[in-house]
C-alpha cells in the first residue's frame, strides 16, 4: 500500500479536529514569519523544519527548543537550515512549524499501523527517546472499548510514573486513555490515515498535550471493493467415510505410494486411483474418480501441479467435499504458481469442493487410523488437535511425541491455505468433542481479524496455544514511525492472540506443557493456588514462580491451619507453601490430601512438589495424588522432580491424566498461561 506523509501542521489539524490536545502553533514559510509568529503565541517557542524529505527531525538536526527572543530564533534557523540539508541529501524546506513551548512532564508514544492480517492496530508506550529502548508499550487490534484502552495503559510497566513513583504526585491517567481512546477512534474511523504517531504525549498532574505528529495517509487509487464470496461450509475433515487417493503410486519411491500405504488402516471406503497401475497393494485401482462407482467424500491428491486443477474440477462436480492437495509447485514457488493456484482456487469455488493445501503434508485422524500423509510416524490417539503450517514441524514433533507419550485428536499440515486456513480448521476442531485442547504452529494468518474474533467465542471453553514463528522480524527496515518499528509483525501476533485468548507459546515444549495441562485438567475455577512440599527450598522457588506468573498464593484458612498443625511436626512452614519436612513419607501427604478434600472450597490449584529423598516411596505419592484430583474439582499439578527414581510415578501419574513437570518454572508458566487466556482483553467487533 503506498502512503505519503503529512506535514505536520496538517497533522495538527486532524488531531485537532478529532478532539486531541495540541499547542498553540503556527505554519510559517520565512525565518521572518517565523519571528512574527513566535511574537504572536509567545515565548518561549519551539521550530521544527517542514519538509517532505525529513521524517525523523530530531535525527535530521530539525528542531530548537526554548527559543526565548527574535534573535535566537533567527541564530536557530540558520543553524537548522544547514543541519537539514547536509543530512538529509536533497531536503526541500517548505517552511517550519512554530509552536507554543509546553512545560515539561512524563512522555508516552500514542501510535497506529495498518497491519496485512489483522488490519488497523493501536499501541501505547513510554515516549520520546525511550520507546525503543525500554520496548514498554501495550498493543490491541482495533476497535476495543475504553475501559480496553485503560487496561492497554496500566499494562506498560512505565505505569508506576502515572500512580505517583517515589512521592511524586499522581498524573492524569483519565486523560491519556481519554487521547488513547480519541486517537483509536480517528485511526478506525479514517480510511484515509493508514500509520500514525504522536510522539511525544506528554502528560501532567493535570491534562495532556499531543506534542508531535506524524501520520501518514493513502495515496493512488483506492482498489476496488470485491463483492464479498459466500463458501459452501467447512466440511467436517476429521470423519470422512470414503477417500480417494489420486496419484496412488506402486512405486515406493513416490508420495502416492506413501500416503496409499499409510491409509491402508482406515475404516472407511478407500479407492486408489491412477490411470497406468491395475492394483496397488492388493486392492484394485480406478482409471479415473468417475469411474469409482460410489461417491466419495475426501480426495487425496499427489499428481504433478499442472493436473491439479482438472482433477479437483472433477471431484468437485462429482460432490466430493474436501480434496487434500498434498502437491506442491504452487504460489510458493513463484509467479507461475501462483496463477495455477488462483485457476485451482476458481475451480474450487465453481464446484463447491474445499481445498486443504496445497503444498502440505496432509492430515491425520489418529482415533480413526486415518493418516493423509507421507510420513512414516502415525502417532498416538488423544486429545490435543495440531495445526501447523510446516510440514517438517509436524514430522519432528511427531517423532518424539511417541516416546513421550503425547496423543493427538487430529494433526493438520494447512500448506498454502489457498482456501481453508486457520479459522476453517478451528471451527471443525472446536466442534470435535475428542479435541480438547489445540496447538498452532503460525507462519501467516491470512485473515486476521475474524481469527480473532473466532478465536474469542472459545476463550475459557477450548484452549488455543499458538507458536508464532518469526521473532527476528522485530524491527522492520526502514520503519517510517516509532509505531512500525515496535509493532512489527511477531509483536502483533502476540497481541493479537493475547486479546483473542490465545495462549502465546515460544517454543514446541512449552506449547506441548501448556497443552497436556489444560487437557489432563481443563482450566480452574480461579487461580488459588496452594503448595505442597518436602523440600523448603523449592517451596520458596515456586513462591516466586507463582508471583511471577499471576497465581494467587492463598493464605491457610484459620480450619485449615489448625487440623495442619495437630498432623504435622512442629518444624513445619505454618504457611503457604506448606512445608511437610524432608523427613516426610506418601502417608503424610496422604493425610494433608485429606485436609485438602475436606476444605476443598478454599483452593483452586494445588501444586504437589517433592524431591528424592529416602523415606518417600514416589509411587505411593503418585497413587495418592491421583486420590486428591479424583475427589476434588481443582487443578492438581505435579512437579515430582528428579531422574529414573520418580520414572515409575510420573509414568502412573500420566495414565491418570495428571502432568508432571520437572521444571518449577515449566509448571507454573503453563498454569498461569491459561489462567490468563481467560481473562478478556478486549476486542469489539464493528
Amino acid at each position: 500500500m503506498e502512503k505519503k506523509f503529512l506535514p505536520e501542521f496538517e497533522g495538527f489539524q486532524i488531531l485537532k479536529q478529532n478532539g486531541i490536545s495540541v499547542p498553540e502553533y503556527e505554519f510559517v514559510t520565512s525565518h521572518e514569519e517565523a519571528v512574527t509568529a513566535a511574537e504572536r503565541l509567545g515565548y518561549p517557542v519551539v521550530i521544527k523544519v517542514v519538509s517532505p524529505q525529513v521524517i525523523h527531525k530530531s535525527d535530521a538536526g530539525g528542531v530548537a527548543l526554548n527559543l526565548s527572543c527574535p534573535e535566537a530564533i533567527k541564530t536557530a534557523l540558520v543553524q537548522m537550515d544547514n543541519r537539514v540539508k547536509s543530512t538529509v541529501r536533497n531536503a526541500e524546506i517548505s517552511g517550519y512549524m512554530v509552536v507554543r513551548e509546553v512545560s515539561a512532564g512524563t512522555e508516552f508514544l500514542i501510535g497506529g499501523r495498518t497491519d496485512p492480517s489483522f488490519g488497523k492496530i493501536i499501541t501505547v508506550g513510554m515516549g520520546g527517546i525511550l520507546v525503543e529502548l525500554l520496548h514498554d508499550f501495550s498493543m490491541r487490534v482495533l476497535p476495543v472499548s475504553y475501559d480496553q484502552y485503560q487496561e492497554m495503559i496500566r499494562e506498560m510497566s512505565g505505569y508506576k510514573l502515572i500512580t505517583g513513583f517515589r512521592g511524586r504526585k499522581p498524573l492524569d491517567e483519565e486523560a491519556l486513555v481519554t487521547l488513547l481512546h480519541k486517537a483509536g477512534t480517528m485511526f478506525f474511523e479514517n480510511d484515509e490515515i493508514i500509520e500514525f504517531d504522536i510522539n511525544p504525549v506528554i502528560l501532567y498532574e493535570k491534562g495532556a498535550f499531543a506534542v508531535d505528529a506524524r501520520i501518514y495517509v493513502k495515496t493512488g487509487e483506492t482498489p476496488v471493493a470485491k463483492p464479498p464470496v459466500i463458501l459452501p461450509p467447512v466440511p467436517d475433515i476429521l470423519h470422512p467415510k470414503s477417500i480417494a487417493v489420486v496419484g496412488a503410486s506402486k512405486n515406493p519411491g513416490k508420495v502416492g505410494y506413501a500416503v496409499f500405504r499409510n491409509l491402508l488402516n482406515f475404516k472407511g471406503k478407500l479407492y486408489p486411483v491412477n490411470p497406468q497401475a491395475e492394483d496397488i497393494l492388493g486392492i484394485p485401482v480406478y482409471k479415473t474418480l468417475s469411474d469409482i462407482p460410489e461417491p466419495v467424500e475426501m480426495v487425496v491428491v499427489a499428481i504433478p501441479a499442472p493436473k491439479v486443477p482438472e482433477i479437483i474440477h472433477e471431484a468437485g462436480t462429482l460432490g466430493a467435499k474436501v480434496a487434500v492437495i498434498l502437491t506442491a509447485g504452487f504460489r510458493e514457488t513463484g509467479e507461475e504458481g501462483r496463477k495455477l493456484e488462483d485457476e485451482l482456487l476458481r475451480v474450487a469455488r465453481e464446484t463447491g469442493i474445499r481445498i486443504v493445501g496445497p503444498n502440505c503434508l496432509g492430515i491425520i485422524i489418529p482415533p480413526l487410523e486415518l493418516n493423509a500423509t507421507f510420513d512414516v510416524q502415525s502417532p498416538l490417539s488423544g486429545q490435543i488437535g495440531f495445526i501447523s503450517q510446516s510440514g517438517a514441524i509436524i514430522t519432528t514433533v511427531l517423532d518424539w511425541s511417541i516416546s513421550r507419550r503425547i496423543g493427538f485428536s487430529s494433526v493438520i499440515s494447512v500448506g498454502n491455505q489457498s482456501d481453508m486456513g486457520f479459522i476453517e480448521y478451528l471451527q471443525v476442531l472446536d466442534q470435535d468433542p475428542t479435541t480438547y485442547a489445540i496447538i498452532l504452529y503460525v507462519e501467516e494468518i491470512r485473515d486476521g481479524r475474524n481469527f480473532i474474533k473466532y478465536a474469542s467465542t472459545m476463550r475459557g471453553r477450548k484452549p488455543i496455544i499458538a507458536l508464532k514463528s518469526g521473532s527476528s522480524e522485530r524491527g522492520q527496515e526502514a520503519a517510517s514511525s516509532h509505531t512500525g518499528s515496535l509493532a512489527g509483525s511477531f509483536e502483533t501476533y502476540i497481541a493479537a492472540f493475547r486479546q483473542a485468548g490465545v495462549i502465546p507459546a515460544f517454543s514446541l515444549n512449552e506449547a506441548f506443557d501448556i497443552a497436556r495441562l489444560a487437557v489432563s485438567e481443563g482450566y480452574p475455577r480461579g487461580k488459588r493456588t496452594i503448595i505442597l512440599t518436602n523440600a523448603g527450598g523449592f517451596g520458596v522457588l515456586a513462591a516466586d514462580y507463582a508471583e511471577k506468573f499471576g497465581l494467587d498464593m492463598i493464605n491457610l484458612p484459620d480450619a485449615v491451619y489448625e487440623e495442619l498443625n495437630r498432623l504435622l511436626p512442629d518444624l513445619w512452614s505454618h504457611k503457604n507453601p506448606v512445608d511437610l519436612l524432608g523427613d516426610s513419607n506418601a502417608a503424610r501427604f496422604a493425610r494433608v490430601f485429606d485436609i485438602m478434600i475436606k476444605f476443598q472450597n478454599f483452593w483452586d490449584i494445588a501444586i504437589v512438589i517433592t524431591a528424592p529423598v529416602a523415606m518417600m516411596d514416589p509411587k505411593n505419592l503418585a497413587h495418592e495424588m491421583i486420590r486428591l484430583s479424583r475427589f476434588t474439582r481443582s487443578m492438581v499439578v505435579g512437579c515430582l522432580l528428579g531422574g529414573d527414581s520418580m520414572k515409575a510415578a510420573i509414568d502412573m501419574l500420566g495414565e491418570a491424566h495428571i502432568p508432571n513437570y520437572q521444571d518449577l518454572q515449566d509448571a507454573f508458566r503453563a498454569v498461569g498461561s491459561i489462567i490468563s487466556s481467560c481473562v478478556v482483553n478486549g476486542y469489539e467487533e464493528e
